[in-house]
């Protein structure tokens, strides 16, 4: 890295909170713990950062018996295991997907394996055995090229991935971001965000097979000490880098709801009370988020097509405002089970790959519609259900 790039933080800052991707804080982990790596990302294209999207994660939830996560069974994780000389090793499934522009690929990479997270490497590695058949896994890690950069090796049942991915380091967004720090005896939350990456790398992927891919990416490591609860999550790109993202966590009779299916009317599938929703818009440069917080709501419509839309608002006292209808191309998803006296809990995890379309807006004073940003792409999460 230059002595003379700039940062918004000290470079010990920004070393301290990439240090932590290598931990799953176990000294605050519960009974419903979960813990999550996962990278999307939105390779450069005609249209800017779309349609085409992949993603891949590795996860795992703490139980005594074994779960299921994106119909994979896996043990448990051990709250009692031991954690020496910061190095952790666990159960986990690491999954992943791509849509190729017309098609959706899902299960591109599909196992479990005995995951090695290592801060002394600062590695977290998914590998399975191989033995007999392909040996299936994903791995991240610091990049030794880059200083406070991440690499990701995913060899999968369908395709296969060799990348890098790092910020600017210039403004919150593109830098490693502590969000959320939160512990309590009964329930917390440690939350490390890098929320606009560039990445660059090799890619054999179905549809598309061997090309070189740039773009932007999103990556998360959470540590979930609650059970996992329904939300609504937003991030979404124009041509220029500019980032729109939301976060709507929710309840209403969807925590109930189990499977893939919906209500039978809009006025049902969308009874639910928002808690505390957060928007925010953020330029590509080193300028400050702007925050939109005080008029947040994503709502579901059914009867458009084969998924439901989206409509979409935020705004702020300053008169700054977004609003948009996030209309999904493709839907991708998985579940997490835990067993639960004589049955299981239920937490079903959907995303979409949409088009921002009826895009009208006002940030700072300059005009927010396709015609001044161009096609806008995103990644929407709609969850429901509780993983007790």
């Amino acid at each position: 890295m230059s002595p003379h790039l700039p940062t918004y933080k000290t470079l010990s800052e920004h070393q301290r909170v990439y240090d932590l991707i290598w931990s799953q804080m176990p000294h605050m982990q519960k009974r419903t713990s979960s813990t999550w790596w996962y990278f999307i990302l939105f390779p450069q294209d005609a249209e800017g950062y779309g349609p085409r999207q992949m993603m891949f994660s590795i996860a795992t939830a703490v139980s005594k018996h074994p779960i299921r996560i994106s119909d994979l069974e896996l043990p448990g994780l051990d709250l009692r295991r031991e954690v020496k000389d910061g190095v952790d090793r666990f159960p986990a499934a690491a999954v992943g997907w791509y849509y190729d522009g017309r098609t959706l690929h899902e299960n591109i990479l599909h196992t479990t394996a005995v995951t090695h997270l290592s801060q002394p490497d600062r590695t977290v590695a998914c590998w399975d055995g191989g033995n007999d058949r392909q040996r299936q896994g994903y791995e991240i890690c610091a990049s030794q090229a880059r200083p406070l950069a991440l690499e990701a090796h995913i060899e999968g049942r369908n395709g296969r991935a060799h990348f890098t991915a790092w910020g600017d380091l210039n403004c919150l967004d593109n830098a490693p971001h502590e969000s959320i720090n939160i512990n309590t005896p009964i329930a917390g939350t440690h939350f490390i965000a890098w929320r606009r990456m560039h990445f660059e790398g090799d890619f054999d992927l179905p549809g598309t097979g061997r090309e070189r891919l740039a773009g932007y990416g999103y990556f998360q490591r959470v540590c979930l000490n609650v059970p996992p609860f329904p939300w609504k999550w937003i991030w979404a790109l124009f041509p220029d880098g500019s980032m729109f993202s939301t976060y709507v966590p929710y309840v209403g009779v969807n925590l109930f709801r189990k499977g893939y299916r919906f209500y039978s009317s809009n006025r049902k599938e969308q009874a639910a009370l928002s808690i505390a929703p957060k928007s925010f818009w953020d330029w590509p440069d080193a300028s400050e988020r702007i925050w939109l917080a005080q008029q947040t709501r994503v709502t579901p419509v059914l009867g458009r097509g084969e998924h439901p839309h989206f409509e979409v608002s935020a705004g702020n006292k300053q008169r700054d405002f977004v609003q948009f209808t996030a209309v999904p191309y493709a839907r991708t998803g998985f579940f997490l089970e835990r067993p639960l006296l004589r049955g299981h809990s239920h937490w079903n995890y959907n995303e979409y790959l949409f088009r921002m379309e009826n895009v009208q807006g006002q940030i700072q004073g300059r005009p927010i519609n396709k015609e001044s940003m161009g096609q806008g792409f995103g990644n929407l999460e709609y969850t429901w259900g509780l993983g007790l």
